[in-house]
């Protein structure tokens, strides 16, 4: 583990104790890389060894005469010497005083106009700290500096201002040492930004030694099954991945096989049975396309044959295939990981930020879901065996979206499944989740195939406002946060559909070692709400979730 010093402080308009405690969160998540020590104390610098720290990230303001020359010699010694040096925002308007530092860090703070949202473009793509980060726009104070030299440093993201780059993120060399500068970092929208997220953890990554494989997670598609082209949108959103690359597939049918062959035509492999293509040398990731029923014995299979698995949703059927996949993929040191690409939705993805600004208080109480009335089909989906019943397609994704916006345990679940009209088919005709959490907040999911008229997709009741929206690009927002009741219709304007989002973590996480954003262990609760409610609807009263799933 290499233990990073953070050092902060100054005036309190910038958020350098919270800043922090973000980047805390966000090591502590890396899974033991790095370990973080945050101080206000200047003298720190004058105690830098290269052999007790790998980097020091500097988020302050001002101290303009402060980098005594005890101070300085420490710090500057210490990056020449091979340590890392991250500045986050103000650090370019900090120990101005002291030239050499300026010189280090390739610049000083000039002037910023007010707060207001800009885009970050990224303008190298093979760099560590850059690659597979699309261009983003935040909300943030944007940084202009003042004898900043672009020949001696990587500028990898810029913005533009009256005409003019200005450099948001440069990496550079500094003797034996390497530099960073990340511009952005004033206003809490940055501070919650992923892509913020991801360049802090990559600038401190970057500047400890860290560098970027010189591999390709090769990939296997388990299913190549007509239903929503879902195969070949796999095979293309790997191949879109910088990183990744399909080289395989596999289906029990000869005929899509032969699609396969059509479609994609540049594969180095094509097969009916699984074990064969488990055997073809080199192939690090099998994504499992099947049936829902056949996605624990599929993918276990792969786990023991030492490949990464990625499962379409749901995860499976039951808590003990949930169980048992997690353990083996533990045990064996391998990724496991749901295709939950909705959580990139865009009004899921607006609804998140209106919550982050307050705008409705706290939450207390969710509604979500919906249906229609009509014949549910002849086909798998509709087949209980099969498909594991009625709340394991969209409910797989609502489920999962209300237990990320109520990060809460869950104390109870009841559940109402009913069997009323489409007896031709096996799945339940209705199927609802009444979900109880530790903090108070209530959730109530229902799916089905007899509503007549259906409820809003979303209706979100909190201490301050409600939120309510359809299958619209626009969300109802009602709020008296500020003492006065207004009313308005917020525009989703975020992309939808976040498969190239999802496949950009997976090559994050196998290749880099990133947190995984969508965690097995997740996905296990989905499932677990689910059997709940199937319990508790057949025994009558309400049941508590599976041990692991709270």
């Amino acid at each position: 583990m290499k233990k990073v010093l953070y050092v902060y402080g100054g005036p309190e308009f910038h958020p350098t104790a919270a800043g922090g405690k973000v980047i805390d969160g966000l090591l502590k998540a890396e899974g033991g890389r790095f370990e973080l020590e945050m101080t206000t104390d200047l003298d720190a610098f004058t105690r830098l060894t290269n052999d007790a720290y790998a980097a020091v990230v500097l988020y302050t303001t001002g101290f303009h005469d402060d980098l005594t020359p005890e101070r300085e010699n420490g710090l500057l010694s210490f990056v020449r010497n091979g340590g890392g040096f991250v500045g986050i925002h103000a650090a370019a308007d900090s120990f101005r005083g002291s030239r050499a530092f300026v010189d280090m860090l390739n610049g000083e703070f000039l002037t910023h106009p007010e707060h207001h949202e800009f885009k970050v473009v990224v303008a190298d793509k093979s760099h560590y700290l850059t690659v597979r980060v699309p261009e983003f726009s935040v909300y943030d104070e944007m940084y202009q500096l003042q004898n900043f030299d672009p020949s001696k440093c990587a500028v990898l993201a810029h913005t533009t201002w009256q005409g003019k780059q200005i450099p948001m993120v440069y990496a550079r060399d500094y003797g034996a040492g390497k530099v960073v500068y990340l511009a952005n970092g004033h206003t809490k929208e940055a501070w919650r930004h992923p892509e913020f997220h991801k360049l802090l953890v990559r600038a401190i990554a970057w500047s400890t030694g860290a560098q970027l494989p010189d591999r390709t997670i090769r990939c296997g598609l388990l299913g190549y099954g007509p239903a929503f082209n879902m195969g070949k949108g796999h095979g293309g959103w790997i191949n879109d991945t910088p990183g990744m690359s399909t080289v395989a597939m596999c289906d029990a049918s000869p005929a899509r096989v032969e699609s396969a062959r059509q479609e994609m035509p540049n594969l180095q492999g094509y097969f009916t049975k699984l074990d064969d293509m488990l055997a073809m040398p080199d192939l690090d990731l099998i994504v499992d396309i099947l049936p829902h029923n056949l996605h624990a014995p599929t993918a276990l299979q792969c786990l023991n044959a030492g490949k990464n698995v990625v499962i379409e949703k749901p995860f499976c059927i039951t808590i003990e295939e949930a169980n048992s996949m997690i353990e083996t993929a533990r045990n064996k040191h391998l990724m496991l990981s749901l295709f939950h690409n909705r959580r990139w939705d865009g009004d899921y993805l607006t609804i998140h930020d209106i919550l982050a600004r307050g705008l409705i208080g706290d939450i207390f109480h969710i509604e979500a879901g919906g249906g229609s009335y009509g014949h549910p089909g002849f086909w798998w989906r509709s087949d209980k065996a099969i498909s594991g019943g009625v709340m394991y397609d969209w409910g797989a994704h609502f489920i999962d979206w209300i237990l990320n916006l109520t990060p809460s345990r869950i104390t109870q679940v009841t559940g109402d499944f009913q069997k009323r009209v489409w007896n031709a088919v096996s799945n339940e005709d209705h199927g609802e989740a009444w979900i109880r959490f530790e903090n108070g907040v209530t959730a109530d999911y229902w799916t089905s195939s007899i509503a007549a008229i259906s409820r809003p997709k979303w209706l979100i009741l909190g201490t301050k406002g409600a939120i309510r929206a359809d299958w619209k690009d626009e969300i109802e927002l009602v709020t008296v946060a500020n003492g006065i009741r207004q009313e308005s219709k917020v525009k989703v304007l975020l992309p939808s559909y976040g498969s190239v989002q999802y496949y950009r973590n997976v090559a994050d996480h196998l290749l880099m070692g990133e947190e995984l954003i969508v965690k097995p262990e997740q996905a296990r609760r989905v499932i677990g709400v689910i059997d709940a409610a199937q319990r508790s609807s057949a025994l009558g009263h309400s049941v508590s979730v599976a041990a692991g799933c709270e």
